[in-house]
């Protein structure tokens, strides 16, 4: 009974996604709304266009390549300001954006795809997923977990046999918390989780290191993206596919549902993966009014077909595969009519039996080293007489000893740095 009731509040959502079509063949929705009223409020207006990350990984990488085209879409062509605001694994911004934000379509967000999941499971949170007004997805998510050349595990039986360390960024929400935690429930692994990376990224030169063997919850698109040079020479590899349906990239790959413990564990790690439905959504806030509200669902369609788009996506290395913002709000209803005793089984899976170790960061500091270059994202200095690079993801920066933004340093500035490694996160610059 309890399989019946699952496919009939969640399966019908996925079976959206197993039978989307491609982006070339998708045509935008047909929509009633005043254009020139919607023209003349955004004509001349700055729309904040808020992250729910640093200013590194998937979700900061798709929100800047769909923005670049997203705004000429819109009436009255507003100018996007991009506001990263990392905290709490997206909740941090996705509550800012409810409660905080204003409601006249002049904000606009990416947010986590675990929002909607994490009320479910018992956790506080102070907005309400359904109120959100849901412009669409860019993409339907598979998560995977990777492992390092160097662990000893290679396959999926072998981390149902061995304990492994893999690290964990953000929140104990966060995907590369959950994925794992449900994994060793429902599946049977032995993972043992590291938590207190700055990001998934720091993870990935942390495998490097062998301070970790790997990760767990990392989007395959974020992958390719961001570490197809560590996917070609083998120093990473996919352990296990996190999905619903196999996809072609991952021929060969294990699927986790394949190594569910039992049919009961199956029906719940399905809920657990049903958010990847809405893999990079993107929402305006509750009470946006109608008229803006489907102005920028066209918009935000018309820049998933728009041949510019998919040529910076492919570029990027981001996938594409949308939905449409109506499909996204159906989908949130459906996951927010889960049966309790499935969300409770959910809750119960993702729990972090044995306790999270915490990292060992090794923070080192270079004094009176000058800047040699300055990007949005990250910063080149000296260490010793070699030039290294360090991310810019929620680094402390202070200049003349007042705290400034990490957009105002300036190559040539001399500073104290405080990073991880090279290429790794930058704790603080601090500039005289």
């Amino acid at each position: 009974m309890r399989a019946a009731i699952l496919r009939s509040v969640f399966l019908s959502g996925v079976s959206i996604c197993l039978f989307a079509t491609a982006a070339s063949a998708q045509q935008v929705t047909q929509r009633k709304y005043d254009a020139k009223a919607v023209e003349s409020f955004y004509k001349g207006k700055q729309v904040d266009f808020f992250i729910g990350s640093e200013a590194s990984g998937g979700y900061n990488a798709y929100a800047r390549i769909v923005g670049q085209h997203f705004a000429r879409h819109v009436p009255g062509e507003p100018v996007f300001v991009y506001r990263n605001m990392p905290g709490a694994s997206g909740l941090v911004m996705a509550s800012s954006l409810y409660n905080k934000a204003p409601r006249d379509g002049s904000a606009i967000g990416i947010v986590h795809n675990t929002i909607v999941i994490e009320p479910l499971m018992g956790r506080k949170v102070s907005y309400e997923a359904d109120k959100f007004q849901w412009i669409g997805s860019a993409n339907q998510l598979t998560s995977t977990c990777i492992v390092s050349d160097k662990s000893p595990v290679q396959t999926m039986q072998d981390a149902r046999e061995k304990e492994i360390l893999i690290g964990g960024s953000g929140a104990t929400s966060s995907s590369t918390f959950i994925v794992g935690a449900f994994l060793n429930t429902l599946a049977g692994t032995k993972f043992k989780i590291i938590r207190g990376y700055p990001s998934t990224m720091s993870v990935q030169l942390a495998m490097e290191r062998g301070e970790v063997h790997g990760l767990c919850g990392v989007g395959w698109d974020s992958l390719l993206a961001s570490s197809q040079a560590r996917l070609e020479d083998k120093s990473i590899r996919v352990l296990v596919q996190v999905n619903i349906e196999p996809i072609d990239d991952l021929k060969g790959v294990a699927s986790a549902l394949d190594y569910a413990v039992s049919p009961e564990a199956k029906e719940t790690m399905e809920f657990l993966i049903s958010r990847q439905y809405i893999g990079r959504p993107f929402v305006a806030p509750p009470e946006t009014p109608a008229d803006r509200v489907a102005a920028l669902r066209t918009a935000f369609e018309k820049t998933m077909l728009d041949p510019q788009f998919i040529a910076d996506a492919k570029k990027s290395k981001l996938e594409v595969n949308w939905i449409s913002g109506e499909k996204a709000q159906a989908h949130v209803a459906k996951m927010l009519a889960t049966p309790q005793a499935v969300r409770d089984a959910a809750n119960e899976a993702t729990q972090l039996k044995g306790g999270v170790l915490q990292a060992n960061l090794k923070w080192i500091t270079v004094k009176d080293t000058a800047l040699t270059n300055v990007s949005r994202r990250d910063i080149s200095f000296r260490d010793g007489g070699k030039e290294v690079k360090a991310t810019l993801s929620g680094t402390k920066v202070m200049v003349g000893g007042a705290a400034d933004k990490a957009s105002d340093l300036k190559a040539g500035q001399k500073c104290e740095v405080v990073y991880l490694g090279d290429g790794d996160a930058a704790q603080s610059v601090i500039c005289p």
